[in-house]
């Protein structure tokens, strides 16, 4: 190389470094992390990885660390081989750091990788692992994806109620982070996991929802993905014009776009079609064409790459058996065998021996007809007897979450109750007090029954007890638990530690987004800190934007730990549905209960370090400077 060429790559670098800006590395992860920036090619992955390295600010370890997260996922798309060895000395590197939010990361990479390399096993190990790292980085969107993951894996195996479960616990978990294209995906995977039970009909519902809720006119992609889905319903419905036509469609979009890999896939599903209409020379022309484009692919996840060309292979052979091309079809079934049986997948054994059995006697193979016959109606059987089990699971899964909403439903009717009555007793009041001027004879009398009726509306009041815009304890029922928590600390001589939350410029959001905005921008906040808190904690609103959390049991030191945790899980919420960009972060102070102090004295040390933070630049955890860290 040159000196000129060195002196400029490195005048480069350093322009790079000089106008790398944090907010636009931030930026680029988020559009990554939420699910809104798609990768079609190799290209692509690599494009997002340069966009990543060039926006890196100098000496930022954080955001260094963000990167080589991102690094595994990016730029081994097309080597799972070398991700894989990458993957090992950062899940090290992580481990000696303490970082459960970066191997949550790394593992969910690994599954990827293994699945793209043909290895389900560990991939299905990777998931799990992901899943446990997840839950101890307490990260909510970790969590949803590591969940999601497993539903997969459970669906994909035939274990439908575990996957339904781990589906419903990731899709309100994205629901309160407002990720609309993970939740399209969850939408998705659930009316899979019904199709393949051979619930077409609640299938093709959740199909309708993700059209209605998930598609925009420039998500061409994700359209095409429910278009794909429908159409497998559809077919097995036995409505195969409508199933052909949603296929061609989806294949144009991929094309338009340039996705080989799902163009590709989408010819093998319209074989099946096809053979399904008995328009078997259509058939072979698509077979031939598919099978071409499937040896020839090189796209970034070829898990399922697999599992097409058993099927390729298997519907090449139904149209060579309805042809009468009988020893070509059994050659292609045996192909066919050769890559779903690595597959595990009993559904298309299933399919697999009832196709190949009707070959084997047209050729005069009746022992092996009679034998496949013999095996399909062994795993049919089983395969139903499973199918019972599952749906016996769903149906008591389906059965508690209707029990948990009909009692949300019965305690919000006890509440309107509560409230009318309230309402009616004042009305009630203010008629008795008018009569009390009236009629002085009666006064002695109206006094009374207006003491006791007050003392009526106070119990019901205290009945009152939760704040209606976000769910949680109000400011008296926190206030009274605090209170509670103090004397038992008393007794018990066990520590106590109270953070005082307060969300930074909420004002501003209402003057410039509405008080609508405002509103959902409180719940969406108060479902990710009660997800997060532990259950013998306390939650509760004091005020328009300010919180309490009562920490039984919990020193200062422990108490930093969680309000630096809840405070990074707030700073992450990101709002779609809002008309602009929109992001809330929050200050929080600490205090540890000392004994002998009464509940205010250790509160306004908790709202005094609340306020150091504010005047510290807000978007912090402060603990009070009378607080021992042990």
């Amino acid at each position: 190389m040159s000196l000129n060429k060195i002196i400029f790559s490195t005048l480069l670098l350093l322009s790079c470094a000089l106008h790398a800006q944090p907010q636009q590395f931030d930026q680029l992860v988020q559009q990554i992390e939420s699910g809104q920036r798609y990768f079609f090619s190799i290209a692509d992955y690599k494009a997002a990885l340069a966009e990543l390295e060039a926006a890196l600010p100098p000496d930022d370890t954080e955001r260094q660390h963000r990167l080589d997260r991102l690094r595994c996922q990016l730029a081994y798309a097309g080597d799972p081989a070398a991700g894989i060895a990458y993957s090992d000395v950062k899940i090290q590197q992580a481990k000696a750091r303490n970082d459960p939010a970066a191997l949550a990361d790394y593992y969910t990479c690994r599954y990827y990788l293994f699945s793209q390399s043909g290895d389900s096993n560990r991939a299905e190990h990777s998931a799990q692992k992901a899943h446990d790292a997840a839950k101890n980085s307490e990260n909510p969107l970790s969590i949803a994806i590591s969940l999601a993951l497993l539903g997969d894996i459970a669906s994909y195996r035939g274990n439908y109620a575990d996957a339904m479960e781990h589906y419903v616990t990731a899709y309100q978990l994205q629901r309160g982070l407002g990720y609309k294209p993970y939740l399209s995906d969850l939408v998705l995977s659930i009316a899979a996991t019904y199709r393949r039970m051979g619930l077409h009909q609640d299938a093709l519902n959740y199909i309708e929802q993700a059209e209605q809720e998930f598609t925009a006119p420039e998500e061409q992609f994700r359209h095409a993905l429910i278009m794909h889905e429908k159409a497998y319903s559809l077919a097995e419905l036995g409505r195969y014009e409508q199933a052909l036509e949603l296929f061609q469609q989806s294949m144009q979009v991929y094309q338009q776009i340039k996705e080989p890999l799902w163009r590709s896939y989408t010819k093998v599903n319209l074989v099946w079609i096809h053979n399904l209409l008995q328009q078997y020379p259509k058939a072979l022309t698509l077979a031939a064409e598919a099978k071409t484009e499937l040896a020839s692919l090189k796209a970034p996840d070829l898990s399922t790459l697999t599992s097409y060309k058993g099927l390729l292979a298997m519907y090449h052979g139904e149209t060579l058996s309805a042809l009468n091309r009988t020893q070509a079809a059994l050659a292609s079934f045996d192909e066919a065998q050769h890559h779903l049986s690595a597959e595990n997948n009993p559904r298309y054994m299933l399919m697999l021996y009832a196709a190949r059995a009707p070959a084997e006697a047209a050729a005069g193979n009746y022992q092996q007809a009679h034998a496949l016959l013999a095996r399909y109606i062994a795993l049919n059987k089983e395969q139903q007897q499973l199918a019972k089990e599952q749906q016996s699971n769903i149906l008591r899964f389906q059965f508690d979450s209707a029990r948990q909403q009909e009692r949300h439903n019965q305690l919000a009717a006890e509440k309107k109750l509560v409230e009318q009555h309230v309402s009616t007793l004042q009305l009630a009041q203010r008629w008795q007090y008018a009569a009390l001027s009236l009629i002085v004879l009666l006064l002695l009398i109206l006094f009374s029954f207006a003491l006791s009726l007050k003392r009526r509306n106070r119990r019901l009041h205290r009945l009152a007890m939760t704040d209606e815009l976000t769910n949680i304890a109000n400011r008296r029922r926190i206030m009274m638990q605090a209170e509670q928590q103090r004397v038992k600390a008393i007794d018990t001589t066990e520590p106590l530690s109270f953070l005082i939350l307060d969300l930074d410029h909420f004002k501003q959001v209402n003057d410039r987004f509405g008080h609508d905005v405002g509103d959902t921008v409180l719940q969406q906040m108060c479902m990710t800190v009660s997800a997060m808190l532990r259950q013998q904690d306390h939650f509760g609103r004091t005020g328009g934007e300010e919180f309490l959390i009562v920490l039984p049991d919990t020193a200062a030191e422990q108490a930093l730990a969680i309000a630096e945790r809840l405070r990074q899980a707030i700073a992450a919420i990101r709002f779609a549905d809002s008309p602009q960009p929109l992001k809330i972060t929050c200050s929080i102070g600490v205090t540890q209960y000392q004994p002998d102090e009464t509940l205010n004295i250790s509160l306004a040390r908790a709202d005094d370090a609340l306020y150091q933070a504010k005047a510290d630049g807000r978007n912090k955890v402060v603990a009070d400077p009378a607080t021992t860290l042990v």
